[in-house]
């Protein structure tokens, strides 16, 4: 098998959300002064490459530890929308791929917007799903979606709707994936374990793509 890493180092100088925190780091021991390593660790549960919960956004939703390790695990599927001309994701690209997203547990939209990672444009212009693909997807039993950009909202929007949608019918959000261009047309499962933290409405994960050498029923 293959396996395909998904997601940004984590560090204090990586970029972040406008107005988030920075992650800081620093020594609590070193080995060279008291024989073993260890750090305090200081940074927000929507840094880097994260998982959102419906506890997000709805009180007394569920949150990441209250969900069993099921949950973040499963088949996946990829539509590619790199060379879509609109910046609105629509339910009829999704339908291109409906029989394959029918049949998977995630659905990662690969817009290509992870090239920008690090630069002032990462945080405005990437493509959104409209409300209708939402809607559908919303009610296709998926565990999640993923998009390699930083939002499934656009950056000024306040009431969240395409949050609030996926979330509000129990699906788990994957924001800031990177690597999608290496999986191609395989097919893999997905892997995006959280730390079980007490109450997370969120958390920075390890996205990973497992690609087997047979073929994923």
């Amino acid at each position: 098998m293959r396996i395909v890493d998904l997601s940004h180092p984590i560090s204090p100088a990586m970029p972040v959300w406008p107005g988030t925190p920075a992650p800081e780091f620093s020594d609590l021991c070193t080995v060279g002064r008291d024989g073993f390593g260890e750090r305090w660790m200081q940074l927000s549960s929507h840094t880097g490459t994260h998982l959102d919960a419906p506890a997000h956004l709805f009180e007394g939703a569920a949150s990441l530890d209250r969900m069993s390790v099921e949950r973040f695990i499963g088949k996946g599927a990829l539509l590619d929308l790199r060379g879509a001309s609109s910046g609105l994701v629509s339910l009829d690209q999704l339908r291109v791929i409906q029989p394959s997203i029918e049949k998977a547990d995630f659905l990662l939209l690969h817009v290509g917007w992870s090239r920008f990672w690090g630069t002032a444009e990462y945080d405005r212009n990437y493509p959104v799903l409209s409300s209708e693909a939402a809607t559908w997807l919303a009610g296709l039993g998926l565990k999640g979606v993923g998009i390699d950009a930083p939002s499934f909202d656009d950056p000024d929007s306040e009431a969240l709707p395409i949050h609030r949608c996926l979330l509000g019918s129990g699906l788990l959000l994957i924001e800031n994936l990177t690597a999608l261009d290496q999986l191609g047309d395989s097919d893999f499962l997905l892997s995006v374990l959280p730390l079980p933290i007490s109450g997370a409405e969120a958390s920075p994960v390890r996205a990973v793509a497992v690609i087997p050498s047979f073929e994923i029923k």
